[in-house]
């Protein structure tokens, strides 16, 4: 089994460190209420969804193209 690069970034980048994509998502944790701008931004690519467990190290966004995801550091 192949160990995944952590990513790390201050700031939500505009551009994921791995590939090069400009689609990096905020991920949204948590059981949100479904509305039309939530289904846009699903759509769009803007915003994918955690799931409802989290811990301290969950990363904060995902590349829309290759999947990887990207932890905010504090330092």
């Amino acid at each position: 089994m192949r160990r995944q690069e952590r990513l790390t970034a201050k700031q939500k980048p505009r551009k994921c460190p791995k590939c090069g994509s400009a689609k990096v998502a905020m991920i949204l944790y948590g059981l949100p209420a479904m509305g039309p701008e939530l289904a846009r931004d699903l759509e769009a690519g803007k915003i994918v969804l955690g799931g409802c467990c989290t811990s301290d190290d969950d990363p904060c966004w995902q590349c829309a193209d290759c999947g990887a995801e990207i932890r905010r550091t504090t330092g």
